[in-house]
């Protein structure tokens, strides 16, 4: 499985306040990698937002695996 990340995703990733913030969210995409039911549709058309306790994701799938478009953070 494959997992890319949008340069949106990219930079929230690198502004994010802690080395915690990082992790949790880094650990909520290996989670949605692991659970495809948790993905939309493949073809990369539709989006779906995963929530963590402090974050969220919004994924498209592919055939393949995820796409990271956005990432929120609220900690």
């Amino acid at each position: 499985m494959r997992v890319e990340l949008e340069w949106l995703a990219t930079e929230v990733i690198a502004e994010l306040p802690t080395a915690q913030a990082r992790i949790e969210v880094r650990s909520l995409i290996v989670d949605v990698l692991r659970h495809p039911e948790l993905w939309p549709a493949p073809g990369g058309e539709e989006a779906a937002d995963v929530f963590g306790g402090r974050c969220w994701v919004s994924v498209v799938a592919y055939l393949d695996g995820i796409e990271v478009r956005d990432i929120g953070w609220c900690g």
